[in-house]
């Protein structure tokens, strides 16, 4: 017995119903992949993208880039200002001696993440 030949608009309509299921699976999967460390769809909304306690603000010392130990030439950066973490509000200033100005950009822009309310934040030429 001869199949009978699917029309243009059912083939059309298969395909339609097929790339509808598409987005859902690849989102599914996604959410999957995250569930270590997502447990609830709200947490892709609402989690914090990192932290801004006083603790994980980057700090520069006792590392090699610590003012106080760095000799020979190089550049200082000084980046100071507000940090809000929810209610509340803290002032610090971090200062980091680099060999290389690109190092020292490369601080500061780490550090504009952190800073809310910049006050000072620059490169300057140093020699220890």
């Amino acid at each position: 017995m001869p199949r009978p030949i699917r029309s243009a608009i059912q083939t059309a309509k298969r395909l339609k119903s097929g790339l509808r299921i598409a987005p859902v699976l690849a989102l599914s999967f996604g959410l999957a992949a995250c569930q270590s460390q997502f447990q609830q769809p709200s947490d892709l909304l609402f989690a914090p993208t990192f932290s801004k306690s006083r603790q994980n603000i980057p700090n520069t010392y006792n590392t090699p880039y610590d003012c106080r130990t760095f000799t020979g030439t190089g550049w200082k950066g000084i980046a100071g200002g507000v940090v809000y973490d929810f209610d509340r509000r803290d002032l610090i200033s971090q200062a980091g001696c680099f060999k290389t100005q690109s190092e020292c950009q490369a601080w500061l822009a780490v550090m504009r993440g952190y800073i809310d309310v910049p006050r000072f934040i620059r490169c300057n030429p140093y020699s220890a």
